[in-house]
């Protein structure tokens, strides 16, 4: 490439001013029927997966109780910290709420998706004997940590 080769200003091809920029919809687009599709596309994305994480605790749930190792409990205990982050930061919303006098605040949650929330403890009642074999998985490994110090 040669510095001293230089393009006419009159052959760069410049970007027409009437054209909309990305992102914006055309005039008389309807743009509720628009934000309404992204949004119920979002809402059967995150249908579908929690319905795949439930059948993956499912699945390790069952693997845990046929063979407790410890590689097996970490994906359990990870597959249901998973699940729980997600139906918290899309289930439930918290409000803090400034107290009188004394000062205090209290915390109030409401639940914004039912189905999240049942299908949550649905999992959590259905995986009981998964997750108390996991609570003694841990109990040993303490014990075996405390009997090495």
């Amino acid at each position: 490439m040669r510095i001293n080769e230089k393009s006419d200003s009159r052959s760069i091809a410049k970007k027409e001013k009437g054209t909309p920029a990305k992102g914006v919809a055309a005039p008389g687009a309807p743009l509720f029927a628009g934000r309404l599709a992204a949004v119920t596309k979002a809402s059967s994305d995150y249908s579908g997966e929690l319905q795949r994480l439930k059948e993956e605790i499912d699945r390790a749930g069952d693997i845990l109780e046929q063979e407790p190792t410890i590689a097996n409990f970490k994906a359990f205990r990870e597959l249901l910290g998973t699940m729980a982050r997600k139906v918290s930061a899309e289930a439930y919303r918290m409000e803090l709420l400034g107290g009188g006098v004394a000062g205090r605040s209290h915390e109030v949650i409401t639940v914004i998706d039912k189905e999240a929330d049942l299908l949550y403890h649905l999992v959590m009642r259905e995986q009981k004997d998964h997750i108390r074999i996991v609570a003694q998985i841990v109990k040993i490994k303490g014990l075996v940590v405390d009997f090495l110090l």
